[in-house]
């Protein structure tokens, strides 16, 4: 029942997002131009979306990616073994890598949206935004498929796991690769959200990237985030351009949570302490396993709807991320406030691991080790952090549109 709510709720909103964004700008340009202009624009927005930097850029993607790739495989390689004596599934927390791996490409592949949609326009930032990500799977390819034909060539030569036959040993990369297509839709959404002012020319890069930092400001600080921008237009050394954009930009990101974000934050501990000491008790009376499922999925429904109505009252991507960290901060806390003593409850009554339901620890210290184990705690993080950056874009969206803010541009 959770894990389709998890889908349903948290997953979906964002490539729902991203297809109203792309049917509006669509529908946009056939009616401004014509369906039989479609094809030339989609060409020159390719044009746009690849010229210098931004292939230059892609080659260093795939570069880099390749190089972590293979350095989390030989570290994973060295270390699937010792899952029994580290006290977790290696594999699994792989896995779970994975999960937050695609996020953090995600976001950045939306940056580098917005940064090309800033000077060349939403069609060549989305085209720049998903390169990017075919540019992560072709540097993680590059370096896994060698390592996955040596290993179905001679799979004797690679450590032997009893549970993972058949050619899943190397799963985590698989994984990630396939969890990758879930970051598709951030592209989009960074070339949209980017801004709602007409584009400009870009004298540098540090205006550029001073115009990223202030072009999400809550509505409450934009003429700041605009006297910032103009202030940097008049200086011409490009060192004082340097320091200024960068010291801008460290205090646009680093400004705090929106104002009262500690009352949601409160909230949602609250809620996740009550949640899960009820879902626990009720697990234990039923015999219905344990409340990872619980902590997974619930958690994450309470992020995006929090993310969702701050963004929207703030018109502010960041802001909303910003309470979404406070607020899973305080979730994280409340988890482990509760499912430590409760574990030891369904240590002491013989009931299982809380987590899981299955088998029974051989101590109270087992059982509260299982809830902090790190694949647990990270694959919580991802499946929270997918709510939180899903809510924060979906209630920018509906904010702006509220208040009027999207100016149509020229689709190129």
């Amino acid at each position: 029942m959770l894990l389709p709510l998890l889908f349903l709720v948290v997953i979906a909103p964002a490539p729902l997002l991203a297809i109203v964004v792309l049917a509006s700008r669509v529908r946009g340009a056939v009616r401004r131009d014509g369906a039989g202009a479609l094809a030339t624009r989609a060409v020159a927005a390719i044009r746009r979306g690849t010229a210098r930097p931004v292939w230059p850029g892609l080659t260093a993607v795939v570069v880099a990616t390749a190089a972590l790739t293979a350095l989390f495989e030989q570290a994973y390689l060295a270390t699937v073994t010792q899952g029994p004596r580290l006290g977790f599934d290696v594999a699994l927390l792989g896995i779970t890598l994975g999960l937050v791996a695609m996020i953090v490409c995600a976001l950045l592949s939306a940056a580098g949206a917005a940064a090309v949609a800033r000077a060349r326009g939403f069609a060549a930032g989305t085209v720049a935004g998903v390169l990017a990500l075919v540019a992560v799977a072709a540097g993680a390819a590059l370096a896994h498929l060698p390592l996955r034909a040596a290993y179905l060539a001679d799979p004797g030569g690679f450590p032997l796991v009893p549970n993972l036959a058949d050619g899943d040993l190397l799963i985590p990369v698989e994984a990630f690769l396939f969890l990758l297509t879930l970051a598709l839709p951030w592209p989009v959404l960074g070339a949209a959200l980017r801004t709602g002012s007409p584009r400009r020319r870009v004298r540098d890069g540090w205006q550029l990237l001073l115009d990223l930092a202030t072009a999400d400001l809550p509505a409450g600080r934009t003429a700041w985030g605009a006297a910032l921008r103009a202030e940097l237009a008049v200086i011409d050394a490009p060192a004082e351009r340097r320091r200024f954009a960068l010291g801008g930009t460290w205090t646009a990101l680093w400004s705090g949570p929106p104002r009262h974000a500690w009352v949601g934050a409160a909230a949602v501990a609250a809620l996740v302490a009550a949640g899960s000491f009820g879902a626990s008790r009720w697990s234990l009376a039923h015999d219905r396993g344990g409340v990872l499922s619980f902590w997974a999925v619930v958690p994450g429904l309470l992020l995006l709807a929090l993310t969702l109505g701050t963004s929207w009252r703030v018109r502010s991507f960041g802001a909303g991320l910003r309470a979404g960290a406070l607020a899973g901060f305080a979730a994280l806390v409340a988890v482990l406030a509760v499912g430590i003593p409760e574990a030891i409850v369904w240590a002491e009554r013989r009931a299982g691991y809380l987590s899981t339901g299955d088998a029974v620890p051989p101590s109270w210290e087992a059982a509260v080790l299982d809830v902090v184990r790190p694949e647990f705690l990270v694959a919580m993080i991802g499946f929270w952090a997918i709510g939180a950056v899903g809510g924060a874009a979906l209630g920018t969206a509906l904010g702006r549109e509220r208040h009027g803010e999207h100016v149509p541009q020229k689709v190129q």
